[in-house]
């Protein structure tokens, strides 16, 4: 039921109403049908696909119904269905479905070689089918058991029955003739690496002439390709360490016959076929890489690869980790505050002594004190010591820690919402997420740096020389002066403090992520890019992005300094945004505005390079969601898993339920499809077996005859006219 279902959707977001039909009945076209089943090139001719839209047409109409479509596709995906879609073919006339005859066979093989070639007529002695007519013996009919015998020995059969028929009495074949028998009869069995080096068989038997013992000794090497594809497909690597398993030939020799690894016993593998087959892949070398060895022998191996990315790297075919019903997203957020916080704290103590000197810069009015950023720098060393350069580090770490914390969640958070099915984020879900971070964070920030100010400003205050009769001014703990604000104190400046928090999240983090993406290529939804940075290069991307983002607030932060450092008796109260706005440019001019922009600068760069640099570190370091990715794969596993750098649960618990994730539009455009329907990006959610059976079925049907290879769309129409 679940897969009548799947054939019905499918067919719904592919097929388009016939207007030949009545009440605009829907169908599938030849093209529609082809990029179901070959949304990717392979080795098979798309157009060969037309003996499976005939097989899937089965009243020879010219198009294929829903209802066509899903009883083609219950045969297909069922057990031996390649073989059953097949025998259906050939019984579709038969009075008893059950059996076909000789006769019907061949006028079944007769019309698709007519609807190939309008002008063909059947030889008395046909080539290809020499010896067929054996496998009917002696009824002259053969049932569904028999038929995939007939399948599995048609080959070799062909292969002997062709070569008496083209050597005649001499009994040899010259090269030519050699090549094309076996090109002829087995091309579509062989990789397209293996089948151009098939010419260099002369150079190896060293000779121009072959007998049919050099035919059948060819035929039994190609024969043993699935059993060396499996076996050295499971052999283990010697170490961890290895990208790739080095197979050589005497080695595989000695585990292909060892007795109690062997699993040849019917017909033990010799030297001379692992000869052959090592010269038919590369001429000169006794050891080749695992993976060279699989590419060039499994057939399969190209055409398997181009789908990989859309079963198990597409963003949609990743593990759902979103549940509404659970309390995983809780668990999720308190990770990425947990991480935050780290990496917050990290951030803020390796650039602390920056701050310090850029809140000592703003607060103070003219040049007072300290005539630049460097002169600051060195008074505090003079005054205070190198201590002194962390004077209010400890109450900068209590808040910081839930203001980065609460500011990377918020932003993760937001992206999330804005990213589509394929890991595409539009640049105002990008600023949109940076400025909610920024808004978020102030419920922590401002609090904190006015904590921060006072702490820092008293240490400025301890090297003034006092006057005859003046008190000195008490220092204060961070506890003191939160008691002595109260909470409406602790939020003096909060709107200066959104007006420097928001945008600067807003430019921070799109630069930050577009630094990534085009500087160093980095995207993990796209096969081709890079999927994981170095700690250098996300140190730098967010030292990069830290720049503009600091130095354009400079203006929002020097007047929430000023609103929250405490002022002195003979100092200017300002009593809010415009208002020392209005006082800071009459009295001191526009320059003042980006007093301390240089340590700003200075120290924001650095310090959100290391705060995210941190976190996307530590992420790596304990990952609460597992990578599906490649890159995260033991290198030591074994099976295809390892050839293909999957995993083993990504393979064996996916079996039978593969999915191809494909874009709709991009999907239809390469194919010449027009879409049927207005949603933009839609997902084509592809059962892979519709794909991989397909190119099975038309293999067998190559088995039968290799001229199939040439049926085309025009043969199908000629032959539904004849038929």
């Amino acid at each position: 039921m679940a897969s009548e279902f799947k054939a019905r959707e499918i067919f719904n977001q592919f097929a388009t109403e016939n207007p030949t039909l009545l009440e605009g009945e829907k169908t599938l076209s030849f093209p529609q049908f082809v990029t179901i089943l070959a949304p990717f090139e392979s080795d098979l001719p798309k157009a060969s696909y037309s003996l499976l839209y005939l097989a899937c047409d089965k009243a020879n109409k010219g198009y294929v119904t829903e209802s066509d479509f899903v009883r083609f596709i219950d045969v297909l995906t069922s057990y031996d269905g390649e073989f059953k879609l097949v025998y259906s073919m050939f019984s579709s006339k038969s009075k008893d479905r059950t059996k076909i005859t000789y006769e019907e066979c061949i006028d079944k093989l007769n019309g698709l070689n007519k609807a190939i070639d309008p002008s063909y007529q059947q030889k008395k002695v046909k080539l290809n089918w020499a010896y067929l007519a054996r496998f009917f013996a002696p009824l002259g009919s053969i049932d569904f058991v028999d038929f995939v015998s007939v399948i599995n020995y048609l080959p070799v059969t062909k292969l002997i029955g062709n070569f008496e028929l083209v050597a005649g009495r001499s009994g040899v074949l010259n090269e030519q003739e050699f090549y094309e028998l076996l090109t002829k009869n087995l091309s579509h069995k062989l990789s397209s690496k293996l089948k151009k080096n098939l010419h260099t068989l002369p150079e190896y038997f060293k000779k121009s002439e072959f007998s049919l013992s050099n035919v059948l000794f060819v035929y039994n090497t190609l024969n043993r390709i699935d059993l060396v594809n499996e076996v050295i497909a499971n052999t283990p690597p010697t170490t961890k360490d290895k990208d790739d398993i080095l197979i050589n030939k005497r080695d595989l020799y000695a585990h292909l016959n060892d007795h109690l690894l062997k699993s040849s016993n019917f017909k033990p593998v010799s030297t001379t076929e692992l000869d052959l087959l090592f010269f038919l892949i590369n001429k000169t070398e006794e050891t080749i890489p695992r993976k060279e060895l699989i590419s060039v022998l499994n057939p399969n191996f190209d055409n398997n690869y181009k789908t990989l990315y859309s079963i198990f790297d597409h963003p949609a075919a990743q593990p759902v980790q979103a549940d509404n019903f659970s309390l995983w997203p809780i668990f999720d957020s308190l990770y990425s505050f947990f991480l935050g916080s780290i990496a917050g704290c990290i951030g803020a103590t390796v650039v602390y002594p920056i701050d310090l000197v850029k809140t000592r810069m703003q607060a103070q009015k003219h040049k007072s004190m300290y005539d630049n950023s460097f002169d600051c720098f060195k008074k505090i060393i003079k005054n205070e010591g190198f201590k002194g350069l962390y004077s209010g580090l400890a109450a900068q770490l209590v808040g910081v820690a839930p203001e980065k914390a609460i500011k990377l969640t918020v932003n993760d958070l937001v992206r999330k919402i804005g990213t589509d099915d394929f890991g595409k984020i539009t640049m105002g879900w990008e600023i949109g997420a940076g400025m909610s971070a920024g808004a978020c964070q102030v419920i922590f920030t401002n609090p904190l740096e006015i904590v921060k100010i006072r702490l820092q400003m008293q240490g400025g205050r301890s090297t003034k020389i006092l006057g005859p009769g003046e008190i000195p001014h008490k220092k204060l703990s961070a506890g003191q002066i939160v008691k002595q604000l109260g909470a409406k104190g602790l939020y003096k400046g909060a709107t200066a403090c959104l007006l420097r928090d928001v945008p600067f999240s807003a430019i921070y983090f799109p630069t930050y992520a577009n630094l990534k993406k085009f500087l160093f290529g980095f995207d993990p939804n796209d096969p081709n890019k890079v999927h994981k940075l170095d700690s250098w290069q996300l140190l730098l991307a967010g030292a990069l992005a830290g720049a503009p983002a600091a130095f354009f607030t400079t203006p929002a932060d020097v007047i929430k300094t000023r609103l929250q450092v405490e002022s002195k008796s003979h100092d200017i109260k300002y009593r809010g945004i415009t208002h020392a706005f209005s006082v800071i440019l009459k009295e001191e001019g526009v320059g003042a505005f980006f007093k301390g922009s240089i340590a700003r600068v200075f120290r924001s760069s650095p310090q959100f390079g290391f705060t995210l640099a941190s976190y996307e570190v530590l992420q790596n370091l304990f990952p609460l969601h597992p990578p599906n990715t490649r890159e995260s794969n033991f290198k030591s596993t074994s099976g295809y898993p390892g050839v293909y750098n999957l995993t083993n649960d990504q393979v064996y618990n996916t079996q039978g339920n593969r999915i191809m994730y494909l874009n709709q539009d991009k999907l239809f455009a390469e194919n010449g499809l027009r879409s049927n329907n207005d949603i933009s990006n839609a997902l084509v959610k592809l059962p892979a077996e519709y794909v991989y059976k397909s190119q099975d079925a038309i293999k067998l049907l190559l088995d039968i005859d290799y001229k199939f290879g040439n049926f085309t769309y025009q043969s199908y129409l000629n032959y539904i006219k004849k038929n």
